[in-house]
Parts: structure tokens; sequence; C-alpha cells
């Protein structure tokens, strides 16, 4: 997760000037008393007019935690504002403000991990269809957005805080912040500061001693982001044990055993996903296809749970691929299509699989298909070189090579997959120079060293 700075004197800003004018609650908004007792308008409102922004943010989670029981799981999701940075601000700090209310706070790494899985931006709007599936997966009872909206004299800050299960509203609240000179200086100072995310400040750490099904989720998420998948498994086993229902829980569970027993290039941020090696006809231990055989039950699981869902039929898709049973793999893989069409790297694996059963046609389909759909995926292009390269087709095959490098320029594997078809064409120069390049990137990859040795020996 990446770390911000935010300076302090943000702070000073934020607590604006003097001689707040009293306000009282009409229909969920907050407005200055006056004699006509009608709410603020822009024709009306002046700049010293409203609540400094904290102190907007204090009353919106107070009026939501006054509608919720104490402990429910609530994820703050979106919020709209003039910039990204302030969007992030509002989120931290409703979400402090909330935890101090004694209202449960799903970690902001859980909603990131999922993001990243849904391509989904923190400062937009949040449909009904996927407030139920981020809801499922992070065990949130109400989801919140809102958006703070520039009315020219004055700001408004709206909040709604929804049901996941019911789709109905929990909480609508609606205030007017001042727009004087203190708020314009915070915003300009946080266009050049990013946000701090204070997690610690109201969700779990490592340290911390979950009590819920939701927290014991939110710190497997932290364990597994580090690599500690025996850890995470654990956590992720609790939060199943308090809540035999959870979607989500399954979900990460099998991607933790899966993780712990595979040939892992990367886990993505967040615990997004796992980048993993494929290996035709490699042999696993009894312990080890155990583990495997784990992760595709807690999949099912989900399946069972959630049977429409996409990302879980491609996780449980990638554990049949990881231990070669290619035919559920490819009918996995096919149903995660039908459900999301437009998911680049299923299209990718599945070709994997093509690609693995000898079927090179169905595999370069694939592969290309993943490309129209992502022209960014280097692991695609890298992916079809390959194919294109075992039809001995290499002019193809260097082309889809040199693709993936200029999308991808520090991955010594697809240097060295060059390197071999510019030696099969008997263009040892710029072999070597590839098998080079690889071994710059990763002076321990030994089959480029020996591939340098060969490209050698045949260079005139």
């Amino acid at each position: 997760m990446k770390v911000y700075l935010l300076f302090l004197f943000l702070t000073a800003f934020l607590i604006g000037c003097a001689n707040t004018p009293t306000a009282e609650r009409t229909s969920g908004a907050l407005v200055p008393n006056s004699s006509t007792g009608l709410p603020l308008t822009e024709a009306s409102a002046s700049e010293s007019e409203g609540l400094p922004l904290l102190e907007a943010i204090e009353n919106a989670a107070e009026q939501i935690a006054a509608e919720l029981p104490a402990g429910t799981r609530v994820a703050v999701v979106a919020f709209e504002s003039e910039s990204k940075n302030l969007s992030d601000f509002l989120m931290e700090e409703l979400a402090g403000a909330l935890h101090r209310s004694r209202i449960e706070i799903v970690n902001r790494q859980s909603l990131d991990y999922l993001y990243h899985e849904l391509d989904f931006q923190m400062s937009g709007y949040v449909s009904d269809e996927t407030a139920q599936f981020i809801g499922h997966f992070v065990g949130a009872e109400v989801l919140i957005e809102g958006q703070l909206r520039n009315l020219g004299t004055v700001q408004r800050l709206t909040t709604n805080a929804v049901y996941v299960e019911r789709a109905s509203s929990a909480s609508i609240s609606r205030i007017v912040v001042r727009n004087d000179q203190a708020f314009r200086d915070m915003v300009a100072a946080l266009d050049k500061q990013p946000v701090i995310v204070q997690t610690a400040s109201y969700g779990v750490t490592e340290q911390s001693k979950p009590q819920t099904a939701g927290t014991f989720l939110d710190r497997g998420i932290l364990f597994a982001m580090r690599g500690d998948y025996e850890m995470a498994i654990t956590d992720f086993s609790e939060a199943i044990r308090l809540n035999p229902n959870w979607v989500g829980a399954y979900m990460l569970r099998g991607r933790a055993l899966f993780a712990s027993v595979s040939s892992v290039r990367g886990v993505g941020d967040d615990f997004s996903g796992v980048d993993f090696v494929t290996a035709a006809g490699r042999q696993f231990a009894a312990g080890q296809m155990m583990v495997f055989d784990q992760a595709v039950a807690d999949f099912s699981q989900a399946l069972r749970l959630d049977p429409n869902n996409a990302l879980i039929y491609r996780e449980r898709g990638n554990t049949y691929l990881s231990i070669g049973d290619l035919d559920h793999a490819i009918a996995d893989f096919t149903q995660a299509i039908q459900l999301d069409p437009s998911a680049a790297m299923v299209y990718s694996n599945r070709g994997n699989a093509h690609y693995e059963k000898g079927d090179l046609e169905s595999a370069i389909a694939d592969y290309t298909q993943a490309i129209r759909l992502d022209p960014n995926a280097a692991v695609a292009f890298s992916n079809r070189g390959n194919a294109y390269y075992d039809k001995g087709d290499l002019d193809h095959a260097i082309a889809d090579f040199t693709q993936a490098i200029q999308l991808a320029p520090n991955d010594a594997i697809v240097y060295n997959q060059r390197g071999i078809a510019y030696y099969n064409k008997k263009d040892f120069e710029q072999a070597i120079a590839d098998f080079e390049a690889s071994l710059r990137i990763n002076p321990d990859y030994a089959t480029a060293r020996t591939n340098l040795e060969l490209a050698q020996r045949g260079f005139p």
C-alpha cells in the first residue's frame, strides 16, 4: 500500500474562522437560523455561512451513527469532489469520525484490493449492483458515498448511507460548508500533497486483536499482502467461522491457499490477485496437492453462495490451470467470460490452458482477444509470442515479444524468449543482445546465461 504525507498545517486551514453561525437541523440538512427558516441557497448564501469542513464531517458522522446500531460494519466507498486528493481526505476523515462513534469501519486495504478487481475509482457513483458486490466481499452491512459540491459562495456536503442487502437508504445528510479562504487554502494544499491513509487510527493492524469476522478479514488481507499466507489463512478461517456465508472470506482464503503452494511471481496491490507461473507437466507433492484441493473447495463454496461471480470462476480456473487440470480450467474461464466478456486476463489465462493442451490456434485467438480488450497487456503479447514461436512463425513471435518488452521493459523472461527466436533465425547478434539484456535484469537467470553461451558459439 502506498503511504502518503499530509502536512499538519492543513488542520489549521480546516478549523476555519471564529463566529460560526448557530445551526439547526431541518429535514436532514444543517441550515442557518433565520427568521424564515428556509434552507441556505446559492443566491442567499455568503462564504461565511455554514460550518468549517471538519465540523461538517463530524456532524455527518454523528447523524449516520445515530441511525445505525453500534458495531455496524460500514464501508466508505466513494466521495465525489473537485479533486482526488480532496475526495481521499473526505473519506479518511469521515471514516475516522464514524469509528469514534462506535461504527466498525472496513479497512481501506480491504476496499483497495476489491477496487483493483473492479477497476473502480473511489470518487464516482456506485451502482446498486456494485454496492451489493462490494458489501458481500468485504462484509459491509452499510455503504456510504458522498459528495462535496461547490455552490459558488458555499459548499454542500452530502452523505448517503445505504443498506447493502435492502438497497435502501439508512441515512442521508446535507450540510452547508463554508467556502471561505481557509477552505480554499486547504484545497490548494491538498492539491500539492497526497493524503495519508491513516487506517491505523480506525482500522486493524497486524498487531490488532480482532473481535469480529470483518476485522479478522481485514487483518488477513494485511498478512497476505506481505506474503504471510499461513497467518492470512488463519484469519480468513476465523472470519468464516464467525460468518459461514461470507463469499469474500472463502474467496480470499482460497487465494491465500493457492498462493502458498504456487510459483508466485508477484502479488497484486492489496492482495488483489496472484501472478503465478504455470509449467507443463510440473509434479506437486501430496501435501501441495492437498492445499490446491482446499483452494478449489473454497472457491467452489464461494460459487455456491454466489453462482454468478465471474471473479471466483477465474480464481478457480487459475487453480485448475496451475495443477494441470486443463479441461476444468477452460470450463471455468469460459464461464467467467460469459459472465464478464470484458475481462482481458481471463481470455489470456484461457489461452494458457489451450496452449498447455497444444491447441495453438485457440490459444492465439484468446490472446488476440485479450489484446483487443487491453492493448497494454504485456503478458498477452508475450504469451501469444510463445504460441507463434511454437507454430514456427518466428517473425510474428519476435513482433509480439518486442511489443511485450516495450510495455514491460524489465521482464527478463521475455528478452530471453525473443533471444531464442532470433537465435533460431540465425540472427546471433540480436540473440546475444537479448540474452545480455535478460541477464542485466536478472544476473541469476541460468537459462539466459546458457543461451548466451550457445549464441556466442554460433556467432561467426
